[in-house]
């Protein structure tokens, strides 16, 4: 899936998820020739995960550690 379609099915913003990817915290699968992020299923489920956490108020640095 494209990044807008990740941010429009999780209710997230396209920025957040380039942030994600910027910090390491989650990595799109691929990235296209021109520079389109893809997300797997794999990546769906970590960012679940970290919604998930963010949600119970974890800071996104003690997730990447994680």
């Amino acid at each position: 899936m494209k990044v807008k379609e990740v941010a429009d099915l999780v209710g997230i913003s396209v920025r957040t998820l380039h942030h994600y990817d910027e910090i390491g915290l989650l990595t799109p699968e691929k990235t296209t020739d021109s520079g389109y992020r893809i997300y797997s299923d794999r990546n769906l489920e970590t960012l679940q995960q970290i919604l998930f956490f963010r949600e119970l108020g974890f800071p996104l640095k003690k997730l990447k550690r994680s």
